[in-house]
């Protein structure tokens, strides 16, 4: 397992051009500083107005953006949307957001790639994962796979997993079959950075294994206008004008 230190990567806000050269290389990037601490505060604090918040069973929450209107604030941030477009090479629409609470005891999600349940094109498709605290394996952190975003979509096969704490099925019944040539990259990533993923890019999460680290976090995902994606029978997508 190796590390990622992002203060020895380029960034968006330094040094675009090699930002996006490695971006296409690896298929992922993490940019720091993206929301400010007290944005960070405030979305965890409006997450409280989630059901899965209310009802005690902190399970991730879909679609977070049509309940509470801080997410959907969230989906156009400015600073998250001009990185996508270059990323995508035009202009996006947003079309899901997740929140996660992923208390500690909380498992972590199986390998895959979030085009395999979103079916957009290759390159048109990338989801902005946003840490609203510190986020390290300790209390759930991401592990990617440099460089098997130039893969198609992989094949699947099914896991045993004993809960549904997650609370999203297609994270925990099926995981992708990963070719062994891959290694895999622990993220430490720092309040207010987001991690920028290929839809291509296979990834999973570690175990909360803290005793009182929650590790909320923002997914969101976009794709470059006038791409085809799935609605999906849960997520049920549908695109957000980023722009309005």
């Amino acid at each position: 397992m190796n590390t990622l230190n992002i203060s020895s990567e380029a960034t968006f806000k330094q040094n675009p051009e090699l930002a996006l050269k490695r971006y296409h290389e690896v298929g992922y990037h993490v940019e720091p500083n993206l929301w400010a601490a007290q944005e960070c505060d405030n979305l965890i604090e409006a997450a409280k107005n989630l059901p899965t918040y209310q009802d005690g069973s902190f399970k991730s929450f879909l679609q977070a953006h049509r309940i509470e209107p801080k997410f959907l604030a969230a989906l156009k941030n400015p600073r998250i949307v001009r990185i996508l477009e270059l990323l995508v090479n035009g202009k996006v629409s947003a079309i899901q957001s997740q929140f996660f609470f992923c208390r500690p005891g909380t498992r972590g999600f199986v390998r895959h790639q979030d085009n395999y349940y979103v079916q957009s094109s290759w390159d048109g498709f990338a989801s902005a994962w946003s840490a609203l605290t510190d986020v390290d394996p300790g209390n759930g952190g991401l592990v990617v796979y440099p460089k098997v975003h130039l893969e198609p979509i992989l094949p699947v096969e099914p896991v045993a997993y004993p809960d549904s704490s997650s609370g999203d099925p297609n994270t925990v019944s099926q995981q992708t079959v990963l070719p062994d040539r891959y290694e895999s990259v622990d993220l430490y990533v720092p309040k207010g950075a987001v991690v920028f993923l290929h839809g291509h890019n296979v990834h999973k999460s570690h175990n909360n294994t803290t005793q009182d680290r929650f590790r909320q976090a923002l997914l969101m995902t976009y794709i470059r206008q006038g791409e085809k994606f799935r609605p999906g029978f849960a997520a049920q997508r549908a695109e957000v004008n980023v722009y309005g």
